[in-house]
């Protein structure tokens, strides 16, 4: 017994001391990032204002000691004189939503001045602060700051008049202050914690790679709702939102203030394009919110019509945001919390459906680990629950499938089917991907009876999804498709299809062939942070896709899947694709025309693991160990998303 009681102790020790190592590792690595700041003389720490008799200008008009805008076109030259710069905040005063180009004048790495290292700053902000802070970083001569009238005027606001609105600089001031980034501290944890934990947990991740994907799911998902705004960035956020507080408070009036009801509907208040980039812009709205966002006794009774279809993709962020409420959160940290709802519940389910599944472990966990899924499920959405669920139910589907030599139970069965509807009402036209339940071989059944029972109960819940989304297009086609306006009509849309299919056909397959490479392997499906940005390195998220894809042939039943069972999955990936395609054909574009609008990259992700197992190969042989290769897929796939999280959301809003 001695010697195993010592094992465990050692066991112990190397994770302490590993956990240690990770917490200074951060540290220094904090340290560093900020070294000119932290190395800075004192006498040049602290904030400088520059006196607004040496700014230069045109097209401002200065009065009591404030610059005005002309509404034309200005120019602002702010003097530095060669002094470090991490940050020029300038302070203004404006209610629509300022967005301005400013260009830097920095010394580059031989000390020198040249017009060719000048730094491009496009900078957006929310109509609530009064504040933008530029970020600089380096040794600097000058700052010119432009704003041109066009740039001040929202597209897809035109019914606000921006030009109206004053626009006055009223200081500029030079920030030099020393601090840590928490946000920034936490990413070098969190990447150097899972380096720790796949190098020494490589033995557990071989036998339960789940494991590592709750790890590295949780631990930058967290991170990344933190980093994010508490604001709309996700697409139709806004939405999704006023639903989920309104199921937090079901049948109960809320009374909100104002600023909490902009956050239900599209507004300068809630822009997704205008967003706090530095952390002292992310504290003011921070602070704003929490205290105009009074949510118990606000001016403002509201109440909303509960979404029956959807609601299910709600069941995280409501009971996040209900028990936030009982807290007393501040608002900014209320918003923030009912994220983490949707966080854990995709975590989880997609935790159970990687351990279910006998094939794909990997695939699975690559995709549930790259950007645009791990950030819809930090965001509010629906979307996270249509993919978990659907991939839980995928799993059972896969057990089943590779394990003829067991007898099916109907707990599994009804879990399987379940877990389906369960996502899938949400967005019935993945209802086709429910029909590779049929692969089930008929000796997995107890007797034909149950056989026909079980395949019935399937079509029937396919024939059930369906019509329901379609019976309404079909027997009542509405005027207009999409509400937002245009000149949409689904009347007009079904007169094209069902008059001339063939050429629908022909505008079909060129659209699905047009989009297939971003939308099933790269950056519109797996590397889109919703409003924020789409990723440009896209070659590292095709690289991982297909290599992932082609690897990836482990299989813990024994058996792989055959030719014609891959076929068939291929071809109901196809069936949910045309779907969507013709959804959006129908709603969202102008009748006639060839070019299909409103489809999205990351309505593919649902069916992208069926799609990349029967893509796949046999020919393809990986000589590793279980431990090898899972880490390296977890490990790739984690560092994937760091790279981008860091790049694309903590060094765009957080620094």
């Amino acid at each position: 017994m001695k010697p195993r009681k010592s094992a465990k102790t050692a066991g112990w020790r190397k994770w302490i001391a590993a956990a240690a190592v990770v917490l200074v590792l951060g540290i220094l690595a904090e340290c560093f990032a900020n070294f000119a700041l932290f190395t800075l003389p004192d006498g040049e720490k602290g904030e400088f204002a520059v006196p607004m008799s040496e700014v230069v200008r045109e097209g401002f008009t200065e009065k009591d000691g404030a610059l005005w805008f002309d509404g034309e076109k200005g120019f602002i030259h702010v003097p530095l004189n060669g002094r470090y710069v991490d940050k020029l905040k300038c302070s203004f005063d404006y209610d629509g939503l300022l967005n301005l180009k400013a260009y830097a004048g920095v010394y580059n790495i031989y000390g020198d001045l040249n017009i060719k290292d000048e730094l491009d700053i496009w900078d957006n902000n929310p109509r609530v602060l009064g504040d933008t802070y530029l970020r600089v970083e380096a040794k600097a001569d000058y700052v010119n700051i432009v704003v041109e009238a066009d740039d001040l005027k929202v597209e897809g606001l035109p019914h606000i008049d921006f030009e109206r609105m004053p626009l006055v600089f009223t200081g500029f001031t030079v920030v030099n202050e020393p601090a840590v980034n928490w946000v920034e501290l936490g990413f070098y944890w969190v990447a150097f914690g899972l380096a720790a934990f796949f190098f020494l947990g490589r033995e557990l991740l071989g036998r339960r790679p789940e494991i590592g994907f709750l790890a590295a799911a949780l631990s930058v998902g967290v991170l990344m709702v933190a980093a994010l705004p508490a604001n709309k960035v996700g697409w139709d956020e806004e939405v999704h939102f006023e639903q989920s507080f309104w199921i937090s408070n079901y049948r109960q009036i809320s009374h909100i203030s104002d600023s909490i009801y902009q956050e239900f509907i599209p507004s300068l208040d809630n822009w997704p394009f205008s967003q706090p980039g530095t952390a002292e812009e992310q504290k003011a709205l921070n602070d704003y919110l929490d205290v105009a966002g009074d949510y118990k006794t606000g001016p403002i009774g509201w109440s909303s019509d509960l979404n029956k279809t959807t609601m299910t993709g709600y069941v995280g962020t409501s009971l996040f945001l209900f028990i936030g409420q009982l807290l007393g959160m501040p608002f900014s940290m209320l918003f923030r919390f009912g994220r983490l709802g949707n966080l854990l519940v995709y975590s989880v389910i997609m935790f159970f459906a990687i351990r279910k599944t006998p094939v794909g472990k990997g695939i699975l966990t690559f995709i549930g680990l790259m950007p645009t899924p791990l950030f819809l499920a930090g965001v509010y959405s629906y979307d996270p629950t249509v993919t978990a669920f659907l991939s839980l139910s995928f799993a059972f589907m896969l057990k089943e499938i590779l394990t003829p030599e067991t007898k099916i139970r109907w707990r599994d069965f009804i879990i399987m089917v379940a877990a389906f509807i369960f996502g899938c009402r949400i967005k019935a036209v993945y209802a086709p991907l429910l029909l590779i339940a049929l692969l089930i071989p008929r000796e997995k059944f107890k007797d034909k009876r149950q056989m026909l029972l079980m395949r019935g109960i399937v079509c029937a819940a396919v024939v059930f999804l369906i019509l329901g989304f379609m019976l309404p297009v079909i027997f009542s086609p509405s005027e207009t498709g999409d509400l937002r306006g245009g000149a949409t009509s689904e009347v007009g849309q079904m007169a094209y299809i069902l008059g001339q299919p063939l050429a629908y056909a022909a505008v079909l397959i060129e659209n699905i062939w047009r989009t297939f490479p971003s939308y099933v392997f790269g950056e519109l499906s797996l590397g889109a942070f919703g409003h924020l940005a789409t990723v440009t390195q896209s070659w590292i998220i095709y690289v991982g896709a297909v290599l992932v894809l082609l690897t990836n042939t482990q299989s813990a039943a024994g058996r792989r899947l055959a030719g014609r069972q891959r076929l068939f999955m291929f071809l109901m990936a196809g069936a949910a694709a045309v779907f969507i395609w013709t959804a959006l054909y129908i709603s969202y574009s102008e009748p006639g025309n060839t070019y299909i609008d409103g489809v999205q990259g990351r309505y593919y992700i649902p069916f992208l693991f069926p799609l990349y197992l029967a893509l796949g190969s046999d020919r393809v042989s990986v000589r590793l160990k279980n431990y090898q290769y899972y880490t390296l897929v977890l490990a790739g796939s984690a560092g994937i998303l760091l790279y981008f999280v860091y790049f694309y959301v903590i060094n765009a809003y957080c620094l």
